[in-house]
């Protein structure tokens, strides 16, 4: 009887893990209640409750109090070993990239940072594109991006929710990139980027600054991105010489 039982908490484990790695549980899929399941599957409450506990355990799920039993999201590895935009990352993970463009503006004033990274002249224009990057539609980086204008003009014509920076600088402005410069650290997130991104008070983000160069040197952008730390990681290969 119990070798019974332990069969068909396994079976209904690998089914439900099957949908999840499949997709057709996608990201943030709420699962049935453990009820539901009960009478789907005609067995009792303990048996679907195992194979929920394997499938948490695994890292599959994630139970809200409150609020029901969730696909996990799990985490992107953002790779160090080349410069990638963001829609490259998520399509290259079987991801579908979008955007919620929150602003763009055209500042003579963004800061010293910012005019620093960027060489800007006195008085000179870049722009400020605010955006939340999402993945599959759910939110994962809150990103403020400044380009120059003077390399970029009319910048705004061409962008918009389903909008690729690194596709618009290299396809309608033939700009050659060259190298990149990343600052990573972990921080505690703002007000605004807390509730943009649907993260509580106390949840970490990896903060990025990144500049980029043209193939000359000069600098194409300055951007600073606010990750949602449950769900990436950044990894690189470093030889030891």
């Amino acid at each position: 009887m119990e070798k019974a039982k332990e069969a068909r908490y396994r079976i209904i484990y690998k089914q439900l893990k099957e949908k999840i790695e499949s997709g057709e549980y996608k990201q943030g899929h709420r699962l049935k209640t453990e009820k539901e399941l009960q009478e789907e599957y005609g067995v009792s409450r303990d048996t679907i409750r195992r194979a929920l506990s394997h499938l948490e355990n695994e890292d599959y799920i994630v139970k809200k109090p409150a609020l029901g039993t969730f696909v996990k999201h799990k985490k992107s590895d953002y790779q160090l070993s080349k410069m990638e935009s963001f829609t490259e990352q998520m399509k290259s993970r079987g991801i579908s990239p979008s955007s919620e463009i929150i602003s763009i503006e055209l500042v003579s004033n963004p800061g010293r940072q910012v005019v620093k990274e960027l060489l800007l002249g006195e008085q000179e224009k870049c722009y400020r594109i605010t955006r939340i990057r999402k993945g599959d539609e759910s939110p994962m980086a809150y990103e403020i991006a400044y380009i120059p204008r003077k390399l970029c003009p009319n910048l705004q014509k061409h962008l918009d929710d389903t909008s690729s920076l690194y596709q618009i600088y290299e396809e309608v402005y033939h700009h050659k990139m060259g190298d990149g410069r990343i600052k990573l650290e972990a921080d505690m997130p703002g007000i605004e980027i807390q509730k943009s991104l649907g993260i509580s008070h106390d949840s970490p983000v990896l903060r990025m600054e990144c500049t980029m160069q043209l193939e000359d040197g000069t600098p194409l952008y300055y951007v600073e991105c606010y990750y949602i730390g449950a769900k990436y990681y950044f990894s690189t290969i470093l030889p030891r010489k």
